[in-house]
């Protein structure tokens, strides 16, 4: 087969999978990376310790497609697996799934498309959240899901106050907006999708430099997506969003997210979005810092609320 010349080969994307103990769940969601209809792909597995044996299912996998890569290291948590898949990945974009999950097979294709329509450095998506038992049944229903397929309106900066301004219903596909304009408005109307790094596309150099050099998740700290996320986000020059629904979340009740209840997780929550407060007030986006605190004032009744209950004075 003749290859085409460099200039108008498809990119390499790398998907790093940070893997622990997701024997039951790892299958389904490499099977999903494998379907996608984009096919120049690294898939990163990263298993980070695992002693249930998914680091032989990654293995397994390796050895039946060239794509797979396994990095296999001892347990450190999600932010040293997913730096381990940053340091070794090797494609122009990158992008986050986790273990347990599951994505749509044109999950990449449309992010990458999107990338390139609006000159992108970060490409985002909406997702559903789902029980193991439902996963499968709305799978099928976005597959089998025609709306909005070639369809996709454009929403770019000034046209959203014109929308407001005329009343009209609001019925965009997409979102673009520089970066600043994405860091103004953060924890606005948008907060569902931009804090968590699992359903984007990025172009590595977002990673490779910025202000403060290299990013990095931090190593040994919980909820990484609530410190990095927004430091990603300044060294892109543009962000894109699908209202598509291309990412399929599980909520298990033995995952690190549903144990949100327990007193540490509570303060490192608390901890995160304060340490994320001080970044948008020294950028002077007050916007997004008053969002930020209005938030964080919920989460501390919320809380307290919770330690009521722990302790059974209601």
């Amino acid at each position: 087969m003749r290859q085409l010349p460099k200039q108008q080969r498809a990119p390499l994307i790398s998907i790093i999978v940070p893997v622990y103990q997701v024997k039951e769940y790892i299958g389904e969601c490499v099977e999903s990376l494998l379907a996608q209809t984009y096919e120049d792909l690294e898939i990163i597995l990263v298993d980070d310790g695992s002693t249930d044996g998914s680091g032989e299912i990654c293995d397994r996998y390796a050895a039946g497609d060239d794509r797979i890569r396994v990095v296999h290291q001892e347990n450190q948590g999600p932010s040293a697996a997913r730096n381990a898949g940053l340091d070794c990945a090797g494609g122009e974009y990158i992008a986050f799934v986790d273990s347990d999950d599951v994505v749509t097979p044109d999950f990449i294709e449309i992010l990458y498309k999107l990338s390139r329509k609006y000159q992108a450095d970060i490409a985002a998506c909406a997702f559903v959240k789902c029980s193991t038992e439902n996963l499968t049944d709305v799978k099928n229903e976005l597959l089998h899901s025609n709306i909005g397929r070639g369809k996709q309106e454009s929403l770019c900066e000034g046209d959203e106050l014109r929308r407001r301004q005329t009343g009209a219903q609001e019925k965009e596909k997409v979102v673009c907006m520089s970066s600043e304009q994405m860091l103004r408005q953060w924890h606005g109307k948008y907060k569902m999708w931009e804090t968590v790094v699992w359903n984007k596309l990025y172009q590595k150099r977002v990673f490779d430099g910025g202000t403060e050099g290299a990013v990095r998740f931090p190593a040994g700290r919980k909820l990484e997506d609530v410190l990095t996320s927004h430091i990603i986000a300044e060294n892109a020059r543009r962000f894109v969003l699908t209202m598509r629904k291309l990412y399929l979340y599980r909520i298990r009740s033995d995952s690190r997210a549903s144990q949100s209840r327990t007193v540490e997780l509570m303060g490192e929550n608390l901890r995160a979005q304060r340490e994320r407060m001080a970044f948008f007030k020294e950028k002077r986006y007050l916007r997004a810092y008053l969002n930020l605190w209005a938030g964080y004032a919920l989460h501390l009744v919320w809380f307290g609320w919770m330690r009521v209950k722990d302790w059974k004075l209601f």
